[in-house]
């Protein structure tokens, strides 16, 4: 009985212990928490549809490439939503801001019942964070206007990691917002430039 009984005390010591020394696990978004500013509520009508990304990244851990053909996967730091439920979010967000529009939205269901002016449609090819220096964010879109014809695009982003300020990966997230924002400029001005040749066609 006294045997079970230091059996016991130890196991709970042992678990106790476990409990304490056990690195808590930071959640991360991309969200970074800034008011959105309200575009034209005139401004064109924009869904982001879909955005499609590679498996490697679309996991509940922060992914770090730490070499050619290394990854570390940091059980400490993961994603607080799903990453696809939230680049579609913080696209349509800068999207917004750089069309001036407060009518753009990320749409997780089918879209053929909203009245839209253009479909955007995301295929990211990269989006790693390597060596903790940089955020490459490599990416195919595709527009489709209301009328049935569309266009694509490919954005290739670099953004450099700051290394003062904040600490942990603050400062990586704001890499890949930076990244996300340069790419959301850039199909928003081919949108304005179509814009421009319809209307100087018509």
């Amino acid at each position: 009985m006294i045997y079970m009984e230091k059996i016991i005390i130890i196991s709970l010591t042992l678990f106790v212990a476990a409990c304490v020394t056990s690195t808590p696990v930071h959640y991360l978004s991309l969200d970074d928490g800034q008011a959105t500013p309200l575009g034209s509520p005139s401004g064109l009508r924009v869904a982001i549809t879909q955005v499609n990304l590679p498996e490697v990244i679309d996991r509940p851990q922060l992914v770090i490439q730490t070499a050619s053909y290394q990854l570390q996967i940091d059980e400490q730091y993961e994603w607080a939503e799903p990453l696809r439920a939230q680049v579609p979010r913080v696209f349509a967000r800068y999207l917004g801001e750089a069309l001036d529009s407060s009518r753009v939205i990320a749409l997780a269901i089918d879209a053929q019942n909203f009245d839209l002016d253009f479909k955007v449609m995301l295929n990211i090819q990269r989006f790693n964070v390597i060596a903790k220096q940089e955020v490459e964010l490599d990416v195919l879109w595709r527009v489709e206007a209301q009328n049935g014809s569309s266009f694509v695009g490919r954005s290739l982003i670099r953004e450099v990691i700051e290394t003062t300020g904040s600490s942990d990966y603050t400062n990586a997230l704001a890499a890949k917002n930076r990244a996300l924002q340069t790419t959301a400029k850039q199909v928003a001005s081919e949108i304005t430039d179509k814009l421009k040749e319809t209307t100087s066609t018509d």
